[in-house]
């Protein structure tokens, strides 16, 4: 491993730290812009339940493991880390605001993008809890909604934003995780977030997708129309659940439903043959047992379709409904199971696609799973770094928006 960053080139680490395992993937972008994956480290994630870290050591440890195993295949040496983070205590909400401009026939400024998104993430917020992201979805001026306001003459700028929210302590854990194991925290972002930058493609965000990222301890949505985030939420059920499941009937280990769950799972029984049969080992009695893989794909069956009907009920309950997509894209660690797509598109009637990351350049015989979508997203976000921008952004908006925003509120 050299140890040291080569010159006039710009690497950036991914680090999903998740309920079942904690992935680093570091990248490097190249001169004509396309990224390329360098390193992958993977290690099993103890430290957490639910997206919630619940033993800060187990989970720095994991942490250190899984960034030193990439950096070693990268050879690069990384301190700054593009974290993602999930968990039930995830809230999201859409946010309003409008502005009047004092002289509209110089059109909209960057400071009046500034004010307008501020005013609408000025939120009477709980004390146990702090806004992670701020996303314009769509400006709107006296001609209409618009992607890009600056320079548009109108009287008054409306901005249309998706909010998310997270607890305090939960956010704070995780960062002190990080910091433990050494690393510098170079940003956070919603692991929904994360693995649509990695999956999703810019036709389907515009004409409208339901995007499923299937975590071990909980099942993360999102909802993208017309470009932008429309609705993200979380469902506290997961992969984890389904081999909690296939242990309890079979009467078999946790460590041994997880792998016949990887090796003969299937998410729809009739996609089964009744011929295929595998054998268990029965925890109480070491006796081993013939066990139909129409069988196991009853059991996964059922908590799949819970889980795709609790996502139908929780978009159903919002402002957001089926209206805003027209397909579904599937991913994370148990959209490998096989019939998982058809079965998604009984559940939801509508077309269904397992995603996987695109786009890439070296490991992409490694990462091109949907186990790694999140943090491929990760390390993409860091190249990009767009989020909670204005169309057209650069870095010196974080500094006008962390410097000037008080002062800009005296003229709301």
């Amino acid at each position: 491993m050299t140890g040291r960053k080569r010159k006039n080139t710009k690497y950036v680490m991914g680090l999903d730290v998740g309920t079942t395992k904690v992935c680093a993937i570091i990248g490097q972008q190249d001169d004509d812009g396309s990224l390329s994956v360098l390193g992958v480290g993977s290690t099993p994630s103890l430290g957490l339940k639910k997206g919630i870290v619940i033993d800060i050591d187990q989970t720095v440890e994991s942490i250190q493991k899984a960034v030193q195993k990439a950096s070693n295949i990268a050879g690069v040496e990384m301190h700054d880390l593009v974290v993602g983070i999930a968990g039930g205590h995830i809230q999201c909400h859409n946010s309003r605001a409008s502005v009047e401009i004092v002289n509209p026939s110089r059109g909209v400024t960057r400071s009046d993008i500034v004010r307008v998104n501020s005013r609408a993430k000025a939120l009477a917020m709980p004390v146990d809890r702090e806004i992670l992201h701020s996303i314009p979805q769509e400006y709107v001026t006296d001609s209409g909604s618009v992607k890009n306001p600056k320079g548009q003459v109108t009287t008054k700028l409306e901005v249309n934003v998706h909010i998310v929210t997270a607890a305090v302590t939960s956010v704070q854990n995780l960062m002190r995780c990080v910091k433990q194991a050494g690393y510098n925290t170079n940003g956070i972002l919603l692991e929904s977030i994360a693995s649509s930058e990695a999956i999703l493609h810019e036709e389907e965000k515009e004409l409208g997708v339901l995007l499923i990222d299937l975590g071990g301890g909980t099942t993360d949505i999102a909802i993208f129309s017309r470009g932008h985030i429309r609705y993200s939420g979380v469902i506290p059920l997961g992969g984890d659940n389904i081999t909690n499941d296939i242990a309890y009937i079979l009467k078999i280990s946790l460590f041994d439903a997880e792998n016949v769950k990887k090796k003969y799972g299937c998410a729809m029984a009739s996609l089964a043959r009744p011929e295929e049969i595998f054998t268990v080992t029965k925890v109480v009695n070491d006796k081993k047992e013939t066990v139909k893989r129409q069988e196991l794909a009853d059991i996964i069956d059922a908590r799949l379709e819970e889980i795709f009907h609790l996502v139908r009920e929780r978009i159903n309950a919002t402002s957001v409904h089926d209206k805003f997509y027209a397909g579904v894209v599937i991913t994370g660690g148990s959209a490998l199971i096989e019939g998982i797509a058809e079965l998604g598109e009984k559940v939801f009637e509508c077309p269904c696609r397992v995603g996987i990351p695109h786009g890439l350049k070296g490991m992409t015989s490694v990462v091109s799973s949907p186990i790694y979508a999140t943090g491929i997203g990760l390390m993409r976000h860091g190249f990009t770094d767009a989020l909670n921008q204005p169309p057209n952004g650069n870095g010196l908006y974080d500094w006008i928006q962390k410097n000037l925003l008080r002062l800009l509120s005296f003229f709301k």
